[in-house]
C-alpha cells in the first residue's frame, strides 16, 4: 500500500494546486516557491524567468501574474466542468450538477460563500475534494483498515475517471496555451501532469491491494 509519505505528498500537491487555481497567487505563496528548492523545481519555466528574480515580488504579482490569471481563468477559460463539458457552455450551480451529486453521495458538502467559485465543479473545488479524500486515506492507513482504504481509493479513482482527470487535463492544456507568463504555464502543466500521474498511481495501488 502507499506509504504515509507518498500519501501526504499527494495531499500537499492537491492543496497547492487548489490554492493556485482558485484565486490569484499571494505574496507569501510566491515567496515560498522562490525560497524552497523542492517547490521551485516544480516550476521549471518560472525558475528560468528573469522577471521572477529581478522584479519586486509584489509588483510581479500586481503587474504580471494577476493580469495573466484574470485573462486565463476569469475572462477566457472558465474553470468549471459544466462549462467545459456541456455544449451550452454555461455554469451549472444547481442540485442537478453531476459533480455536486457526486460530492453529496460521498458525504462531502461545500459552502461556496467561503470561496470565489460560482459552482461546485470549479477545478479548484474538485482538487480540494481529492485532497480531503486523501486525508481520509491517511487516517485509514494509520488505522491499518484495508477495507476503508480500498473504499476511499475507489472513490478517488471514480472521481478522477468521471470528473477531474476526465475534463481537467484537457482544460489545463487549454489554459496553458492561453498563459502569457512562465508561472501560469508551469501551473497548468504541473496540474495536468499530476492528475494524469495520480490517476495511474491510484489504479496501481488498487491493483496491488489485497481483496
Amino acid at each position: 500500500m502507499g506509504t504515509v509519505e507518498e500519501t501526504q505528498a499527494r495531499v500537499n500537491m492537491y492543496g497547492l494546486l487548489s490554492r493556485l487555481l482558485i484565486e490569484e497567487v499571494d505574496f507569501y505563496t510566491l515567496e515560498k516557491i522562490k525560497e524552497n528548492k523542492d517547490l521551485l523545481d516544480l516550476f521549471p519555466k518560472t525558475k528560468e524567468w528573469d522577471l521572477f528574480w529581478e522584479k519586486d515580488t509584489q509588483k510581479l504579482i500586481e503587474e504580471d501574474l494577476n493580469v495573466d490569471f484574470t485573462t486565463i481563468f476569469i475572462l477566457n477559460a472558465y474553470p468549471y466542468e459544466s462549462v467545459f463539458v456541456n455544449d451550452e457552455g454555461y455554469i451549472n450551480p444547481t442540485i442537478t450538477n453531476p459533480t455536486l451529486m457526486f460530492y453529496k453521495d460521498h458525504g462531502y458538502s461545500i459552502d461556496l460563500n467561503e470561496t470565489r467559485a460560482l459552482s461546485p465543479d470549479h477545478i479548484a473545488v474538485e482538487l480540494e475534494f481529492m485532497m480531503n479524500l486523501i486525508q481520509e486515506e491517511l487516517n485509514a492507513i494509520a488505522k491499518e483498515d484495508e477495507e476503508e482504504l480500498k473504499r476511499i481509493r475507489n472513490i478517488q479513482k471514480d472521481f478522477l475517471k468521471e470528473h477531474l482527470a476526465n475534463w481537467g487535463t484537457i482544460y489545463l492544456l487549454s489554459a496553458r496555451e492561453l498563459a502569457q507568463t512562465p508561472f501560469y504555464q508551469d501551473v497548468s502543466t504541473l496540474a495536468m501532469e499530476f492528475l494524469l500521474n495520480d490517476y495511474e498511481y491510484i489504479n496501481e495501488l488498487l491493483g496491488t491491494q489485497k481483496n
